[in-house]
């Protein structure tokens, strides 16, 4: 019986259609009658023709249309006709108003137009496909095209079962069938699998398939001895080799003296014995090889089970035993193995699994993926003639774990690369996943302990480091409230009370001040104070004593030496000196004041080495800024006092003595900004130590809430980072050396700025009103310089808004993004504004509008302006003051010439 797949019968192609195709349809409806299968069937291959005659016809008009229209049809110049409607015996010649015709039937009918429609292919077995190595191939085959065409395939199937039906008129009977069932089937390619197969269609395809592209599979090369393949005929012969298995059977088992071979009685078992004969030929010398192909399959089971002592058996394939009975080779070597009491080898990679030890067998899989290749080649345009027949070599090494135990055979014997299959999984294998589970739980948990250790150790390191940082803000504020309080007449005595005071919060032993004299090299102590029980400080330091500690002073460089030992050689005489008086760590700050070196503060540990980390020496330095001003508060007021005394000298030495005045009167506000700062620390260290206690109080209750005191603890951590960030601001305020330039927010730097000059505009009733751009681009630049120019210009508009006589003191910012690529503050005040012809002369050096303006802030404030690429300029307002802009490129932004 011939098997098909369900399959929607009638689907057809474009292909040009033949007078006797056409039906008619008249006929099928006056003569209607109960119709049987034979009516049936004809009436599915007229309505298959109907379908490809509209189909065609659709192709013509529209092929016609368009080559009228090119030719450029007139209504009296010939044109060719209608294929399909010549076809019936009608002559239609194309003019303009048949053209016309058609395009109407086009645009009414878009049905009509062709369409691209799924490939078909027909897979042709010899057997039934569901053989177990027809499965493979036909698997096979049908992945690697869906691979490609994806749903754009339908496929076909049918099977000769040239074994069951063995009779002449059989081949007539499918030839016969083929053409009644593929009548209206439009077929773009047949796929034979198998000899017989191939045979079937050389005798019948031209006939039943014209045209139509073959690519045959599983054919052995003699089965195309003598014979001359068509143009449309390509495909994959199997390269049958029997010796190499053998030969790995033999290695396996050294001590073999027989091999039998077994084979049935079909044809196609037929030819396999004689490649396998031809095969053995050389194995003779080495076995005797024994050929079991005419038995019953009784007979041969009670054999296979009686077989002498070092044999082993080869299997062909059985499709029919020495009685005639058909059988699948599958089934039949499970009864093979079961039955025989040697090895049995096998040549096919689809039997390994069933009982045989394996072999060098051949991959069904791989040959069917080449014909499908051979296949999609041809679907995509190639000729099959052009496509040269291929015979690849799919062979691999393949064993039966189970049979290799079951015979005691050697894994070590076996070629190297063989594929192991049904090895029974490892320990690892079987529970790799419950193994990897319980092994990273148990990593998980020893991270988590780990970081619990660790956060226990970072969480008492960072309330170490917090103490010793509240302790020295501490100490900072109340030395710089001390100096911005102290009278002059008590300036030493503060100096040498907070010397003493760092150096006890410091657990240091001597603290000292140094001050350089105009044009001198030396360095007077003026202030120190050191413990009881060490030799005080002397009160002069000549350059020769130290001088390589001395020129880094000189040079603005702070000095820290934690042990003698590791000053370099160099230093050889000051680590003399420094031994001398029983040193044995130091630190020392140059005091710098108006860029110049004027002095050095200096720390010194007498009873042991200490270390000097940067977050210290960070601390320090913020100490030498205010030692450095109080230097600087000293030498003011001297000059202002000698000015005094040499007024009467003459009236261009009085002008001169009032700018050293003014000078003076400058370096006092900073004595008040530091009183400023001092306050702003204040409040978050008043802060923390309220939540510290807090806290402390929350832990000694057992009923205590956790988050409470998480709570406590994160207000502890926002005051310290509040006064962290003063202290920053500070130290930014009193560092001379410019930053690395970095992005920089500018709504935040506004807020910095206004954070820090908040208490001045409180004090001179001015009101800041700040609109802040929504997601602005940050700026790359130095921030402590873009902080000096925003400050610089709210200042000077404070200033300015406080000469009005009357009107509001109202300044407002606004940031804003004007353009891709720049960033834009424009401060605008409602001073007292200048002319019109000033607007530009403001920015030149030593020009001011202020009775007390050295005429430097706006020039300075340009050239960092301009140094970041951007450009500063000022404009009238149109009722009063007036309103500076700055415009910045934005951060990788171009810049643009200034």
């Amino acid at each position: 019986m011939v098997s098909t797949n369900s399959r929607s019968l009638g689907r057809a192609r474009t292909e040009a259609s033949t007078p006797e195709s056409v039906p008619n349809v008249q006929s099928h409806q006056d003569q209607v009658r109960p119709a049987g299968k034979e009516e049936v069937a004809r009436l599915r291959g007229d309505l298959a023709d109907v379908d490809l005659f509209t189909e065609q016809l659709g192709q013509d008009i529209f092929n016609v249309a368009a080559a009228a229209f090119a030719a450029g049809l007139t209504p009296d110049r010939p044109a060719p006709t209608v294929a399909c409607l010549s076809g019936l015996g009608w002559e239609v010649p194309v003019t303009v108003r048949v053209v016309t015709f058609a395009l109407v039937i086009l645009l009414l009918c878009p049905g009509l137009l062709p369409a691209e429609a799924r490939k078909s292919v027909l897979f042709v077995f010899d057997e039934d496909k569901d053989f177990p190595g027809l499965a493979m191939v036909n698997r096979s085959l049908r992945e690697t095209f869906r691979s490609e065409l994806k749903s754009d395939v339908e496929f076909y199937s049918e099977s000769l079962n040239l074994s069951q039906f063995r009779d002449q008129d059989h081949d007539v009977v499918l030839r016969d069938s083929f053409r009644r069932k593929y009548a209206g089937t439009r077929l773009d390619l047949i796929v034979a699998v198998m000899g017989p197969s191939l045979d079937f269609l050389l005798r019948h395809g031209e006939a039943l398939f014209p045209g139509v592209p073959i690519v045959f599979c599983g054919v052995d090369p003699s089965d195309l001895e003598g014979r001359t393949l068509s143009k449309n005929v390509t495909g994959v012969l199997v390269k049958r080799t029997f010796g190499p298995t053998l030969d790995v059977a033999l290695r396996l088992q050294p001590d073999t003296r027989s091999v039998f071979v077994v084979g049935g009685t079909s044809k196609f078992d037929r030819q396999l014995q004689a490649i396998a004969r031809h095969d053995f030929k050389p194995f003779e010398r080495r076995a005797v090889i024994t050929y079991f192909t005419t038995l019953p399959m009784p007979d041969l089971l009670t054999t296979l089970s009686t077989l002498p002592p070092h044999s082993v058996v080869f299997y062909l394939t059985v499709f029919a035993d020495g009685a005639g009975r058909a059988f699948i080779p599958h089934e039949a070597l499970s009864l093979i193995t079961g039955a025989a009491n040697a090895p049995v080898y096998v040549s096919l990679d689809q039997y390994v699994g069933l009982g045989a030890v394996g072999g060098h067998v051949y991959s069904l899989d791989a040959h069917g993926r080449h014909a499908a290749e051979i296949g999609l080649r041809i679907l995509r345009g190639e000729t099959p003639a052009g496509i040269p027949v291929i015979e690849p070599d799919a062979y691999r090494d393949m064993f039966d774990w189970r049979q290799l135990e079951r015979w005691g055979l050697d894994e070590r014997r076996l070629p190297v690369g063989s594929v192991i299959s049904f090895r029974p999984p490892s320990l690892w294998h079987l529970y790799k996943w419950y193994i990897a589970g319980g092994v990273g739980l148990l990593l998980l948990q020893s991270a988590l302990i780990v970081g619990l250790l660790v956060t226990r150790a970072q969480r008492r390191r960072a309330q170490l480091i917090l103490a010793e940082r509240l302790q020295f803000e501490t100490l900072l504020s109340e030395v710089s409230a001390e100096f911005v309080t102290a009278p002059s007449t008590a300036l030493d005595q503060r100096i040498e009370h907070m010397l003493q005071r760092v150096v006890e919060t410091l657990d240091l032993d001597r603290a000292a001040l140094a001050e350089r004299q105009k044009g001198a090299e030396t360095l007077s102590v003026t202030h120190s104070w050191t413990r009881a029980g060490f030799m005080p400080v002397t009160t002069l330091v000549e350059a020769e004593t130290l001088p390589w500690i001395g020129t880094r002073l000189a040079h603005g460089d702070a000095v820290r030496i934690e042990r003698l030992d590791a000053l370099p050689e160099e230093a050889a005489s000051d680590r003399r000196y420094l031994a001398e008086r029983g040193v044995r760590s130091l630190a020392a700050l140059p005091l710098v004041v108006n860029g110049a070196v004027v002095g050095a503060l200096g720390f010194g540990r007498l009873r042991g080495e200490r270390a000097w980390p940067e977050e210290l020496m960070a601390r320090l330095q913020l100490l030498a800024g205010v030692f450095a001003n109080v230097l600087a508060r000293r030498r003011a007021e001297g000059v202002v006092r000698e000015s005094e005394a040499r007024r009467r000298q003459a009236e261009e030495e009085t002008l001169r003595q009032r700018d050293e005045l003014a000078h003076a009167l400058r370096v006092a506000t900073l004595g008040e900004l530091t009183a400023s700062i001092a306050h702003e620390i204040n409040q978050p260290l008043a802060a923390i130590v309220t939540n510290a206690n807090a806290a402390r109080r929350l832990s000694a209750i057992e009923q205590a809430k956790p988050r409470e005191v998480n709570d406590a603890l994160i207000d502890i951590a926002e005051d310290a980072k509040r006064a962290s960030q003063t202290i920053h601001r500070l130290l930014a305020l009193f560092r001379k050396e410019h930053a690395e330039r970095a992005a920089v927010d500018v709504n935040a730097l506004i807020d910095d700025v206004l954070d820090l000059l908040r208490g001045d505009m409180q004090r001179k009733n001015v009101a800041v009103r700040l609109t802040r751009g929504e997601t602005l681009p940050s700026v790359l630049g130095d921030p402590i310089q873009l902080r000096q120019v925003v400050m610089n210009l709210v200042v000077n508009a404070a200033e300015a808004t406080v000469l009005t006589a009357d009107g509001p003191r109202e300044i407002r910012i606004d940031a804003s993004q004007p353009m891709v690529g720049r960033i834009a503050v424009a401060i605008r005040d409602s001073g007292v504004g200048i002319k019109d012809s000033e607007l530009e002369r403001i920015f030149e050096h030593f020009v001011s509008t202020k009775p007390q303006g050295l005429g430097m802030g706006l020039a300075i404030s340009r050239s960092i302006v301009e140094a970041h690429g951007g450009r500063i300029w000022a404009t009238q307002n149109d009722a009063r003051g007036l309103t500076l802009h700055v415009e910045l490129p934005c951060d990788q932004a171009p810049t643009l010439e200034p």
